[in-house]
């Protein structure tokens, strides 16, 4: 008897060297994964291949040769300088060997198709860079804390704010807490709403109906931040100091990620087609009647 053969498709294939490209590390003595910034990157594929898994299946478009080369060379080197540093791959080493395994398997054609996600850990980057170029906002701190400070007073508890510091009276202790520059969220509104918004730059769609997008995008990023900074403020009052500063770490990547799969939802709904659109065409052609045959 023959055994039967395995065979993946190219579609399948391609998530699956994905896969193995970003986890191979964890494997490497010395060299390790980011695991936050893995989740944010799986999480955002995850997405876009649920959205445009049927273009990913038709595309038709190959790797040459010498794309498939420069492909594997690409992720090689990766792999090669994260080992020689000792350096776990992070979300920009993520974001190239997606690139570099797109090259491979679709050729650098396909890019007008796999520029977004291959551009998302860019974006997410220098996002969280701006903390390093841009001045602290110290008006938007203290605006913060005292939206925070009625919030807490709105569940009934006491509290005080003194600037960008908010004061939980908390029983016999107090417990302070400083809204920093990063808790305005100005990086994270910034680089989510881009993520937001840049999922729909690849449909044809008239300016008037892709600002309103724009505009979602990043008013739903600075409200999820509202939200996120609540849910720390809340998590610091009623399960103390450790549980709040991990849920000050993680949660704000999970409300995100939520907002970011919520408008794209929403985003692709606006800019699809109405259905039936062609059968709406024909039905305004006049009919004409068949000629008589000739007697």
């Amino acid at each position: 008897m023959n055994a039967p053969s395995i065979r993946l498709d190219r579609p399948y294939a391609f998530v699956a060297c994905i896969a193995a490209a970003f986890l191979a590390a964890g494997l490497i003595p010395g060299v390790g994964i980011d695991y936050t910034y893995l989740a944010i990157t799986a999480l955002v594929l995850t997405a876009w291949f649920s959205f445009k898994w049927k273009d990913v299946k038709s595309q038709k478009i190959r790797g040459s040769s010498w794309e498939i080369i420069l492909g594997a060379g690409i992720i090689v080197a990766i792999y090669a300088y994260k080992i020689a540093l000792g350096a776990r791959l992070g979300i920009l080493d993520f974001t190239i060997l997606f690139s570099a395994l797109a090259l491979s398997f679709y050729g650098i054609r396909s890019f007008k198709l796999f520029w977004v996600p291959a551009a998302y850990g860019v974006v997410l980057l220098l996002g969280y860079q701006l903390e390093n170029l841009t001045p602290n906002y110290v008006v938007m701190q203290d605006w913060m804390a005292s939206v925070m400070g009625s919030a807490m007073s709105a569940i009934g508890v006491s509290n005080s704010v003194v600037g960008h510091y908010v004061y939980l009276n908390s029983g016999i202790h107090t417990l302070a807490l400083n809204v920093e520059g990063d808790c305005t969220g100005v990086q994270g509104i910034l680089a989510f709403g881009l993520l937001s918004t840049m999922s729909v730059l690849d449909v044809k769609i008239k300016l008037s109906r892709l600002i309103p997008i724009f505009a979602l995008g990043f008013v739903g990023a600075f409200l999820i931040n509202i939200v996120r900074l609540f849910a720390v403020f809340i998590t610091f009052e009623f399960l103390g100091v450790y549980a709040g500063n991990t849920v000050h770490v993680y949660l704000g990547y999970v409300l995100f990620i939520i907002w970011v799969l919520a408008f794209w939802s929403l985003a692709f709904k606006y800019v699809s087609p109405p259905p039936n659109k062609a059968s709406d065409v024909f039905s305004t052609q006049p009919l004409s009647m068949p000629e008589r045959p000739p007697t």
